[in-house]
């Protein structure tokens, strides 16, 4: 599970696996995370971005890069705190950062601006739901199921999105670049399997709220298993996302498991 959420299942010798295992086993403060070319990444930068969105200065994807704009998030944070700004975080900007988090609040700014789609900042009624549908083989099929799932949708005042054309094969980081330039409120990602369970994004430190909600929703009404996960995809979208693996995109399946999902997210961003 650990080599499939890192895309680590390519790596081809021992000491790429060995230097990928020492990234992934810092814990925030073991070590000075400054700006470097290439840039650092491993656990600690992925705590650090998820605090930093906890605390309101980060809302970018969680994926432990120590990108620009982690260095960016820093220097407000260390502005707002009156620390040194460098950008560079050592020893006092992570024990101000660990003294601001309450214990048992796990809402980020990712989390809040996920629930937020630009169809409410505009003003308009309803709001996005997009869809990645997995190419059936059947381009009739494949059409049907895009109509049910479109007029589906309208008939809740919700304006869906694909990821993809019907019959058409997309590559993640496609799809990944799609969903965070739409911003839907919602992002449902179908793919075969032959195991049926429901994924959400779950961190080392923080998760999705709403992205778990629906999921326990569809593990309850499906009796499937509900798992916390940060895969590239899951970790990488900005709105909030569900990976549905099985046959849920199936013609005589998905009108149901869309209620279940679409009906959740409405008493979610009602409540």
């Amino acid at each position: 599970m650990f080599l499939e959420d890192r895309s680590l299942q390519s790596l081809s010798t021992k000491e790429a696996l060995w230097v990928e295992l020492v990234n992934y086993g810092y814990k925030l403060g073991d070590r000075i995370l400054t700006k470097t070319n290439p840039n650092l990444y491993g656990s600690d930068v992925e705590e650090l971005q998820e605090l930093l969105s906890r605390l309101g200065f980060y809302s970018e994807p969680i994926n432990g890069i120590f990108t620009k704009e982690v260095v960016s998030a820093v220097v407000k944070f260390q502005e707002n705190r009156g620390l040194a700004i460098d950008g560079t975080v050592g020893l006092n900007t992570v024990d101000e950062i660990k003294r601001l988090i309450r214990p048992g609040f796990d809402t980020s700014l990712n989390e809040a601006i996920k629930t937020i789609s630009p169809s409410f900042l505009s003003g308009n009624i309803g709001y996005s739901v997009s869809f990645n549908i997995p190419n059936t083989g059947n381009y009739k099929e494949q059409i049907d199921i895009y109509e049910k799932v479109r007029q589906l949708c309208l008939e809740k005042n919700i304006l869906p999105s694909f990821a993809s054309e019907a019959g058409e094969k997309v590559e993640e980081i496609n799809v990944i670049n799609y969903i965070n330039n739409k911003q839907p409120a919602l992002f449902v990602s179908f793919k075969d399997s032959t195991d049926s369970f429901i994924e959400y994004f779950k961190g080392s430190f923080s998760e999705s709220i709403i992205g778990k909600k629906l999921s326990d929703s569809v593990s309850s009404e499906y009796n499937i298993p509900s798992v916390g996960r940060s895969s590239n995809l899951l970790k990488n979208t900005k709105s909030v996302t569900v990976l549905l693996n099985g046959k849920f995109y199936q013609i005589d399946q998905i009108e149901k498991i869309l209620h279940t999902l679409l009906d959740g997210l409405n008493e979610s961003l009602s409540t």
